[in-house]
């Protein structure tokens, strides 16, 4: 009768911890990865909800290191990049992130909510130095970071408010301050690289 309550108890306790997953894993290795000279190392991470983990674990990770090439003038797109396509759902405050571009011509460099980024699309901005000196003013759409007319530059923004964010590349004002509404299209090369603080 031991043996039979024994064996229960213990197939119990074995199925217990086969379904709850605690079985050992294999270690992880770390591995390299290239891009354009630069070296990143992958190290394992440990899992947590979606966003959460983000925020929380990967701090000084590149998500976002790219050439892109892009048409400025009224015809062309803008490049946006949404933060949850790399593991941030969502953003909370004080959470920081740091944008370095490098183009060939001017660019306008956004980062947006959710709620902004439904009206973006329809927004023509135009220039506005009562707003703010050298600003191109994309009203009604309110971004919580702009920077106009960006060559090469290090960028660093903070979170206020928890929300889905996009950073957008914009380049239609890229061959002059009227270009986007000429039917002059030029090609612009950017360097995008952003890191989570």
């Amino acid at each position: 009768m031991k043996k039979i309550v024994f064996s229960a108890l213990f197939i119990v306790v074995l199925c217990t911890v086969w379904l709850c997953g605690c079985t050992g894993t294999a270690p992880q290795k770390s591995g390299t990865t290239g891009s354009q000279g630069s070296q990143q190392v992958a190290t394992g991470a440990t899992t947590a909800p979606a966003g959460i983990a983000a925020a929380t674990t990967s701090a000084g990770r590149v998500i976002i290191d790219e050439r892109i090439n892009l048409r400025s003038g009224e015809q062309t797109t803008y490049q946006k990049y949404a933060l949850e396509d790399y593991g941030y759902q969502y953003l909370y405050p004080n959470d920081g992130f740091s944008i370095s571009v490098n183009s060939d011509k001017p660019v306008n460099v956004l980062v947006i909510d959710k709620a902004d980024e439904i009206k973006f699309p329809s927004v023509e901005p135009e220039w506005n130095t009562i707003l703010k000196k050298d600003q191109w003013d994309y009203s009604p759409v309110v971004p919580v970071f702009s920077q106009s007319n960006v060559l090469k530059k290090d960028m660093t923004f903070k979170i206020k408010d928890k929300s889905s964010y996009f950073i957008i590349i914009d380049p239609r004002f890229a061959s002059d301050q009227a270009g986007w509404r000429s039917s002059r299209h030029d090609d612009v090369h950017v360097d995008v690289k952003v890191t989570k603080l």
